[in-house]
């Protein structure tokens, strides 16, 4: 897979999960458990000559899963990354990590939900961006998309955008982003006045400014 890890899109009767002009995502099994393949298309030979000369964004995936991981930020596991060159240039890149089984996405969520998940999710995702603030990282797009939820966990995911900063005021900047994104989802993207009032509350009680 590793080797060739186009093999498995081209695959008759593939399993692709996600599918547009930046990415595509597809699963496959092997050794008994489920993984995702996220490749990082190009979209234009401008895109690709940008690329050549840039961290790819699944190497960059796969640093900020580690990173995460390190300061107890619950996210997919990484497994792989793997870059395609042409001529020493870079061009596509792919993405390697753990399916999460049995799991649903918070913006599936509404006020009619089981307030005990809600409750769980919202949690989660302050103390997450309690410890981003803590450590200097923001996640760049933070919305309830990128946010599984199963039975024993919420697992944080798409982390093309994080970013570690060397400045506490550039973080605090790229955190007020991030909180603004989610609450905005809640307001406007997909109004649910309960869950957006939990989410205020629980952000202004955790020292985040909340428009």
């Amino acid at each position: 897979m590793l080797a060739h890890p186009d093999a498995i899109f081209e695959q008759p009767g593939a399993q692709i999960i996600k599918q547009d002009v930046k990415t595509t995502l597809a699963t496959t099994s092997f050794g008994g458990a489920r993984y995702v393949i996220k490749r990082y298309n190009c979209k234009s030979p401008l895109h690709r000559l940008r690329l050549a000369f840039s961290t790819s964004r699944a190497e960059h995936s796969f640093w900020a899963a580690q990173q995460f991981t390190r300061i107890g930020i619950v996210t997919t596991l990484p497994v792989a990354w793997v870059q395609e060159t042409s001529w020493g240039l870079r061009g596509r890149s792919w993405f390697v990590y753990e399916h999460t089984d049995d799991a649903i996405r918070a913006d599936d969520l509404s006020d009619e939900s089981d307030p005990e998940q809600s409750d769980q999710m919202l949690g989660t995702m302050v103390r997450n961006l309690v410890r981003m603030r803590e450590h200097g990282f923001s996640h760049g797009d933070m919305k309830p998309p990128n946010y599984l939820i199963t039975a024993s966990r919420v697992v944080m995911i798409d982390l093309d955008g994080v970013r570690q900063h060397k400045h506490a005021g550039a973080c605090q900047q790229a955190l007020a982003r991030d909180v603004a994104r989610w609450t905005r989802w809640w307001d406007q993207d997909d109004p649910q006045p309960g869950i957006r009032k939990k989410s205020r509350a629980l952000l202004q009680a955790a020292g985040f400014a909340v428009d």
